[in-house]
């Protein structure tokens, strides 16, 4: 799990260290930074994950020894930030990843999400066009509430979720810890769904999945790239990789992929003169 932090309060630009990002409904996010050039990088994890996870911490290697601006952090309910995950929502955790945005990065930004992260960094990315550079997906798991959570509950799950206001999954990571699942993640949720239109992004988009994934169908790779308008998209699958891609080859997989698009980001017109994007 995630070790506490020290709170330095509110931090405006890239800044070496850790600290706790204050939010305006009182809520507080836990955050490691490196500083370096631009473009910067953040990582957005996934779902019941955290900020120390090795795909985190290896962007963050990466970063550290290329350079790169580096922010990490734990959205809200996870790791050492305050809250609940049964209380989050898609919305939430969107706005976690636009103050992170905001309040700890400068210049433009390259988003790394992983499963959930990689749906909310489209979503951000779609609210700070001129800040986001590219970006790069690891099984990214849009539209996830409904597609791969309501789409395969029971009638018994659903009679219960819609009466008692949440459900309980079993957890094959941690048996002995089944997730509590909201009727308000999943009814937030159908307000930030991406795969039903075009996704009006026009960074370049890099997205890596697994064809053995059992959590996220690697089809979901092929229908996200679809529906974006950017033409720089690119979708690398891996036929003996799962979802967590956390292996060493699938590691040095990401670090190339994200080498590569920072190498190209760099050298692109300013995020400031980037196309914006339009309402979904």
């Amino acid at each position: 799990m995630s070790e506490g932090e020290k709170d330095h309060g509110r931090t405006t630009g890239a800044v070496a260290g850790a600290g706790i990002l204050p939010r305006t409904n009182g809520a507080s996010i836990a955050y490691r930074t490196v500083a370096g050039r631009s473009p910067g990088v953040v990582f957005l994890h996934g779902f019941h994950s955290d900020m120390n996870g090795g795909k985190a911490l290896a962007v963050e290697r990466f970063c550290t020894d290329n350079g790169y601006a580096f922010v990490r952090y734990d959205a809200f309910g996870h790791g050492a930030s305050s809250g609940a995950v049964a209380d989050g929502t898609i919305g939430g955790w969107v706005e976690d990843a636009l103050a992170v945005i905001d309040d700890l990065t400068t210049g433009p930004q390259v988003l790394v999400g992983s499963s959930l992260g990689g749906w909310i960094a489209l979503l951000a990315a779609l609210q700070r066009p001129r800040r986001v550079a590219g970006l790069v997906g690891i099984a990214a798991a849009p539209d996830f509430t409904e597609t791969l959570m309501w789409a395969e509950f029971t009638p018994a799950q659903r009679r219960t979720l819609l009466e008692q206001g949440e459900v309980w999954l079993a957890n094959e990571v941690e048996p002995d810890k089944p997730w509590c699942i909201r009727r308000s993640l999943i009814e937030d949720g159908r307000n930030h769904q991406l795969l039903v239109d075009t996704i009006n992004l026009y960074c370049p988009v890099r997205l890596i999945h697994g064809q053995r994934d059992a959590d996220v169908p690697w089809e979901t790779a092929l229908k996200i790239a679809d529906c974006l308008a950017a033409t720089d998209v690119e979708v690398l699958l891996v036929k003996d990789g799962d979802h967590r891609l956390s292996r060493d080859a699938d590691i040095a997989r990401l670090t190339g992929t994200l080498a590569d698009l920072l190498q190209r980001t760099s050298t692109m017109p300013s995020a400031s003169d980037s196309r914006p994007c339009s309402t979904r």
